[in-house]
C-alpha cells in the first residue's frame, strides 16, 4: 500500500514537472541524467529515453560557449554545481540539436541537492530557450556595428538628443567638428546653443521651437553658423527627425550635422567669378559698341580737322575734342583688358630681368619713405606672358601698394615657383593641369582692407579712392590679364597689417605661335595714283560712313555692303575691286572671316583688311582661325591710310 502511494506521488511530480515550461534534467553525482522532462526532450531535440542515461562524457548534443566555441567538460554547470556546491545561476549555452543540427540557445540554473550528511547527491538543472533573445542581441550589436563603420566613415556628425529624459549623445566625428575632448561635450539641453554663433542663435532656437510645438512637422533642416573650439566660425546644416508621443509633443530628436564650410565658401568664390564674368560680358559688349562710336567721332574730327585753319579757335576745340577721344579709347582698352578681353601678344619671359628692371624703376617713382624689396629665387623660370601687360599689372599694384602705405612701409615683390596646388577657387582648375607655376606676390605694409572691401575689390570700377583718383579699373585689369593668361589671381589681405596680391601663372614650355602665313601673293608696286577700289562691309551705317567718306577723301573709289551676302553679291558682279575692308563681327551668319574666305573663291587675288573694335573677334568661332590683319577701332585717317597701303601691297 505505501510503495503504491509513492509511485502515485512520484507519477503526480513527473506529470507536474511535464507540464512545466521550462526544461529540466536531474543529474546523479556521476553526472549521468537520471531524469528528463518533456520540455528538455523537446528543447534538445531528443526523446527523454535517449537523454536518461547520458553523461556529460557521451551526450548525444553539444555544447556551446557564447562566443560560438565549445564547451570542455569541466565548464558544464553541473560540473561547476558540484564543484562549488552551490547553485550556478544564469547559466547561457548554446545546444546543437543531434536531429536537425539546430542551433538553440538556453540559459538556466543548476543547483545541488545534499543528504543530511551534507553530501551531493544530484544536482537539478533547468533551462528555457533563448533563442529569439540571443538573435535579436546579435542583430543589435550588428546593427550597432554597422552604424559605428557609418559615422567612422562619415564626414557627418551623429547626435541624439532625449528630450524626456534630457539625455544628449554626439559621435566622435562631433568632437572633431568643432575641436572638443568628450569631456567638453555639451551635457545640458540649453548648453549647445552655447556654441551656435550670437547672429543666428535666436532664429535656430526660434525656429526649432516652432517645430517642436507644432505637433505634426516629423524633421527639420536647417543652416547656422557655430563657434569652433578655436574661435573660428563653422557653417552646419543640421538634420533631424523629430519623435512624438500620442498627444504629439516632442520627445526625441535624433539626426546629423554637416560641415559645409568649405562648400559655402567655394560657392561664393564660384558666385564671384560669375558676377565677374557677367560684368565682363556687360563691359565688353559696352566697349565694342564704344568703340564704334569713337571711331566715328575720331574719323569725322579728323576729317573736319583737315578743313580748318590751325590757327582759328575751331581749330582748338577740334582738338580738345580729339584728346577726349584719346582718353575714352584708352578707358576701353582699360576696360577691356579688366574683362579679360585684351588681345595679348605671349612671349617667352625672363622674369628675372623683368623684375630687376621694375625694381630699379619703382625705386626711382615710388616715395623715399617706402623701401622697395625684390626677392626671387635662383634661376627662377622664364614663363610664356605678355611682358608689357606683365610689367603693367605688377606697376598698378606696386602703385595700389604705395597708396595704401601714406607714412612708408615695405613694399616686397617675390617671385618663386612651386609645385604645390594654387588657392582652391573657381578659377584654379587652370593651374591644376599644369601642376607647376610661377608665384609673384606683391606685398605691402599697408593699411590693409576689410573682407567686405576685399571681396569687391576686383570688380571693375570699384575703388575706396577719393573721386577723381581713381577709376576703379586697376585691380580689375589685372585680374583679367592674369586670368586671360591662364593664371590665378589671390587676394590676403588683414586691416592694420597689410595685402598680398599673389598672382599664380602656369610654367610652360610651348612657344608662342608665329602668325599664319597669308596666301601667296606678288608684292604690287606702291600706286602712284589712287585709282583702286574699295569694298567696305560694315553692319553700323555710321561706321560703314565714315570709312566711305575717309576712304574717298583719300583718293579711292568705294563701294559698300552692310552684311556678308551683300558684299559677295556685289563681289559676283563684273567691276573692279581691289581691297576688301569688312569688320569682323557681323549679322547675317556670316563673320568678317567667312566673308574673305567665300570672298577669294569668288577672286582669288582679292586682298583684304579686317576691322574690329573688339579683340575677341580676332577668333573666328567657326574655325577658330587667327586673324592677324586687323586695324582696330577706333583709328585715325593717317592709321587707315597706312593699313591700306600695306594691305594693298600685300604686306
Amino acid at each position: 500500500m505505501g510503495v503504491t502511494r509513492v509511485q502515485a506521488s512520484q507519477e503526480r511530480h513527473r506529470a507536474i514537472f511535464d507540464s512545466i515550461p521550462v526544461g529540466i534534467v536531474i543529474h546523479a553525482v556521476s553526472t549521468d541524467i537520471t531524469y528528463a522532462n518533456a520540455q528538455a526532450a523537446d528543447l534538445l531535440g531528443i526523446s527523454k529515453d535517449r537523454i536518461v542515461g547520458a553523461s556529460i562524457a557521451d551526450r548525444p548534443w553539444q555544447l556551446l560557449r557564447e562566443d560560438g566555441t565549445p564547451l570542455i567538460s569541466e565548464d558544464f554547470p553541473v560540473v561547476q554545481a558540484l564543484c562549488r556546491r552551490a547553485m550556478v545561476r544564469n547559466f547561457v549555452v548554446g545546444v546543437i540539436r543531434p536531429e536537425d543540427q539546430r542551433l538553440v540557445w538556453l540559459v538556466g540554473n543548476a543547483f545541488p541537492l545534499f543528504d543530511a550528511a551534507g553530501d551531493p547527491t544530484e544536482v537539478v538543472v533547468s533551462f528555457h530557450d533563448v533563442t529569439e533573445l540571443k538573435q535579436a542581441e546579435r542583430a543589435l550589436l550588428k546593427s550597432e556595428e554597422r552604424l559605428q563603420l557609418v559615422l567612422q566613415g562619415s564626414t557627418d556628425a551623429a547626435w541624439d538628443w532625449d528630450i524626456v529624459h534630457h539625455e544628449l549623445y554626439y559621435s566622435p566625428r562631433w568632437c572633431q567638428m568643432f575641436g572638443l575632448t568628450p569631456d567638453e561635450l555639451p551635457t545640458r539641453d540649453s548648453a549647445w546653443h552655447d556654441l551656435l554663433h550670437p547672429v543666428d542663435r535666436s532664429r535656430v532656437t526660434a525656429q526649432l521651437a516652432s517645430w517642436f510645438a507644432d505637433g505634426t512637422t516629423s524633421s527639420y533642416d536647417i543652416e547656422c553658423r557655430m563657434w569652433h573650439k578655436d574661435g573660428s566660425i563653422v557653417i552646419v546644416r543640421s538634420r533631424g527627425a523629430i519623435l512624438r508621443d500620442a498627444s504629439g509633443a516632442a520627445i526625441r530628436v535624433a539626426g546629423t550635422t554637416t560641415d559645409i564650410t568649405e562648400r559655402r565658401a567655394l560657392e561664393a568664390q564660384l558666385h564671384q567669378s560669375q558676377k565677374m564674368d557677367a560684368i565682363g560680358q556687360l563691359a565688353g559688349g559696352i566697349a565694342h559698341d564704344f568703340n564704334n562710336l569713337l571711331a566715328v567721332v575720331a574719323g569725322n574730327l579728323e576729317l573736319i580737322g583737315g578743313e580748318v585753319p590751325e590757327d582759328s579757335a575751331a581749330h582748338d576745340s577740334l582738338q580738345d575734342a580729339m584728346r577726349a577721344v584719346d582718353r575714352g579709347v584708352d578707358l576701353t582698352r582699360r576696360l577691356l583688358a579688366s574683362t579679360r578681353q585684351h588681345a595679348l601678344q605671349p612671349t617667352l619671359v625672363d622674369l628675372a630681368a623683368l623684375l630687376e628692371g621694375l625694381g630699379r624703376v619703382l625705386r626711382r617713382v615710388i616715395s623715399e619713405s617706402v623701401h622697395v624689396i625684390i626677392e626671387m629665387e635662383q634661376e627662377l623660370p622664364g614663363i610664356v606672358i605678355d611682358a608689357a601687360l606683365l610689367e603693367n599689372a605688377l606697376l598698378n599694384l606696386a602703385i595700389n601698394a604705395r597708396d595704401a602705405m601714406p607714412r612708408g612701409g615695405r613694399l616686397t615683390i617675390r617671385a618663386n615657383s612651386a609645385t604645390t596646388n594654387a588657392p582652391a577657387t573657381p578659377d584654379s582648375a587652370r593651374i591644376a593641369a599644369h601642376g607647376r607655376f610661377v608665384c609673384i606676390s606683391v606685398c605691402d605694409t599697408g593699411f590693409g582692407m576689410p573682407a567686405d572691401v576685399a571681396a569687391r575689390a576686383l570688380e571693375p570700377f570699384f575703388t575706396t579712392k577719393p573721386v577723381g583718383q581713381g577709376s576703379g579699373l586697376g585691380l580689375s585689369m589685372v585680374y583679367g590679364f592674369v586670368t586671360q593668361s591662364g593664371g590665378v589671381l589671390n587676394i590676403d589681405s588683414t586691416p592694420g597689417e597689410g595685402t598680398t596680391v599673389a598672382l599664380y601663372l602656369p610654367l610652360s614650355t610651348a612657344v608662342p605661335p608665329l602668325p599664319l602665313p597669308l596666301q601667296a601673293s606678288e608684292k604690287r608696286p606702291v600706286q602712284t595714283r589712287r585709282d583702286e577700289v574699295i569694298l567696305v562691309v560694315e553692319d553700323d551705317a555710321n561706321v560703314r560712313k565714315l570709312c566711305l567718306r575717309a576712304l574717298t577723301a583719300l583718293g579711292y573709289q568705294t563701294i559698300s555692303a552692310a552684311h556678308g551676302p551683300e558684299a559677295l553679291s556685289l563681289l559676283a558682279r563684273p567691276g573692279r575691286v581691289d581691297l576688301l575692308l569688312t569688320d569682323v563681327v557681323m549679322p547675317e551668319g556670316m563673320s568678317g572671316a567667312d566673308v574673305v574666305v567665300s570672298a577669294r573663291q569668288i577672286r582669288p587675288e582679292l586682298r583684304y583688311l579686317f576691322m574690329s573694335g573688339y579683340p575677341d573677334d580676332l577668333l573666328d568661332p567657326n574655325n577658330q582661325r587667327v586673324v592677324r590683319r586687323v586695324l582696330s577701332k577706333p583709328f585715325s585717317i593717317a592709321e587707315l591710310e597706312r593699313r591700306v597701303q600695306e594691305a594693298l601691297q600685300g604686306e
